[in-house]
């Protein structure tokens, strides 16, 4: 069966490009090209952005706000300040709606958008890693090994055309 995914994501690839056959490989929970023994990666969906959640008193504007500035340096003072509320109302809220701390959440994100343009562009690992927020390449190797398991230069060998 394994085989048989391959040589599908190995036709999508072909026929319609890399792009399409990491987001059908990442639906299906599968590397878009297996070399054997690797971690498995996939998106977390992200929850839906919706003005009905801000008239609630949802953090998600702020959630949006940071997520717009992951190179900037951010803290749970400035996400609680955007959000207008201390930072304890904050963390306790946020954990409340996300199930996670803003700090992990924020860590989370980075990773996230380290995957993307490892996935998506050539930039050298060290300006990924300014552009995703951790400062410089060996934050961005030790939080991604971490999450993901693998090196940032693995990762991109693995999801690279």
């Amino acid at each position: 069966m394994s085989a048989g995914i391959d040589l599908s994501l190995h036709v999508i690839r072909r026929d319609h490009g890399v792009a399409c056959a990491d987001r059908v490989a990442r639906h299906m929970v599968a590397p878009p090209h297996r070399d054997g023994g690797q971690a498995q990666f996939f998106s977390a969906p992200e929850p839906a952005r919706g003005t009905a959640e801000a008239d609630s008193g949802s953090l998600e504007p702020t959630r949006a706000w940071a997520a717009d500035r992951l190179a900037e340096p951010l803290g749970v003072e400035d996400m609680a300040r955007h959000a207008n509320v201390s930072p304890r109302t904050f963390a306790r809220r946020f954990r409340a709606e996300t199930g996670t701390t803003p700090l992990q959440w924020l860590l989370g994100r980075r990773v996230l958008a380290a995957r993307r343009l490892l996935e998506e562009s050539d930039l050298p690992v060290e300006e990924v890693a300014r552009e995703a927020g951790f400062g410089d390449a060996a934050s961005l190797r030790s939080h991604f090994r971490r999450a993901t398991a693998t090196t940032p230069t693995a990762y991109r060998r693995t999801f690279q055309a």
